[in-house]
């Protein structure tokens, strides 16, 4: 049943929240790239440490975007169109400038010597389709994971065309259907055998549409004995994947894996709830995150290229050393930009989730 009333208490401790999970949730995506740029064949002790922060966290980074920007986009009590409006600027403008960056950058190094190919072929070679394609798959669909140019840009990708669906989401997911619409997503994602972006980009939306379409509490909607057993299981699923993978192998582990992110959504966002009540990360921080997302990624790749030759040990050192390193950068360029071009692609607005008083998504 819902509980309209629980759920408008419900909404400032929430952007609470939100706002403190922004930051964490940004260096879980770092977290997962310097991760998947840096597995050695061979290294299963490296490999079975950073697991769990790697892939077990650094997975759950975008699809706790998506279920964030999914609850935002239906707790705002703006028109259609003037949502729509909001994200021209906020989605859609960055998401053409950082990819046409990216193209330049490329044809830059071209054009000094190094030559590349993108998806098989040769950027001089591309013809007016191929340019158009490399702001959206790079020419490829590869099992419905094709990326644009800019490869983690795939987020926001498929969320303009979540934001484009947004009144037919939200006459699925009204009442009952909703269940239905959930479980038949949440059933298409867990039977894809590969990364699966598009279904999980429908369900991780639709999961937190559904809560502020319903007027569900987040928050409220676990019981003190409900949570205790909402951790005991994660812990279960967690420790689970982490054997599956390292120590017994099974031939589920995928679907375990995706139980565990599916889990912590709703644990880190109990997490993030105690811990706003007690702690803030500096403004900055939180203002930062949409430039680190969008930076990180090259510096991960030049990271693969000079990756040297290591020992598990100081493979171990070097990727949290990476991890500390690109964050630190990032924040830096922002700050610096900040500084210099206050109000252009450093803009505070261009985050990856709302400010804290929930009237805006991404």
């Amino acid at each position: 049943m819902i509980n309209v009333t629980a759920f408008e208490l419900d909404r400032s401790e929430v952007s609470a929240t939100i706002s403190f999970l922004r930051f964490p949730l940004t260096v879980m995506i770092v977290m997962y790239h310097c991760y998947c740029v840096q597995v050695p064949i061979n290294q299963p002790l490296y490999a079975s440490l950073v697991y769990p922060f790697g892939l077990m966290l650094g997975e759950t980074g975008v699809p706790a975007f998506f279920f964030i920007s999914g609850f935002l986009y239906y707790l705002s009590q703006r028109s259609t169109v003037e949502k729509l409006r909001t994200r021209l600027s906020t989605l859609l403008i960055p998401y053409i400038i950082w990819n046409s960056v990216i193209i330049i950058a490329y044809i830059t190094i071209m054009l000094i010597g190094y030559p590349l190919e993108i998806a098989g072929k040769n950027i001089f070679d591309y013809n007016f389709t191929d340019y158009v394609r490399a702001y959206i798959d790079r020419g490829y669909w590869d099992n419905g994971n094709g990326q644009p140019m800019l490869c983690p840009y795939w987020y926001i990708r498929n969320l303009m065309v979540l934001c484009l669906l947004a009144p037919l989401i939200q006459y699925l997911l009204k009442g009952s259907k909703g269940i239905f619409v959930l479980v038949c997503s949440f059933a298409w994602w867990m039977s894809i055998p590969y990364n699966g972006m598009l279904p999980q980009s429908i369900l991780f939306f639709c999961l937190g549409a559904f809560f502020s379409v319903n007027k569900t509490s987040i928050l409220s909607m676990w019981s003190v004995n409900a949570r205790g057993y909402l951790v005991g299981i994660w812990l279960t699923l967690v420790l689970w994947d982490w054997i599956g993978h390292f120590l017994i192998p099974t031939g589920y582990g995928l679907y375990i894996h995706r139980m565990v992110l599916l889990l912590n959504i709703f644990v880190f966002m109990h997490i993030g709830h105690s811990a706003s009540r007690k702690f803030r990360f500096h403004r900055l921080l939180t203002k930062s995150c949409f430039w680190i997302y969008t930076t990180h990624y090259p510096l991960t790749l030049v990271v693969r290229e000079m990756r040297p030759s290591l020992y598990d040990g100081e493979q171990l050192i070097f990727y949290w050393v990476t991890v500390l390193v690109i964050l630190t950068l990032c924040t830096s360029a922002y700050c610096v930009g900040q500084m210099i071009f206050p109000r252009t692609v450093c803009h505070g607005d261009w985050s990856m989730a709302s400010p804290p008083t929930c009237q805006e998504v991404i």
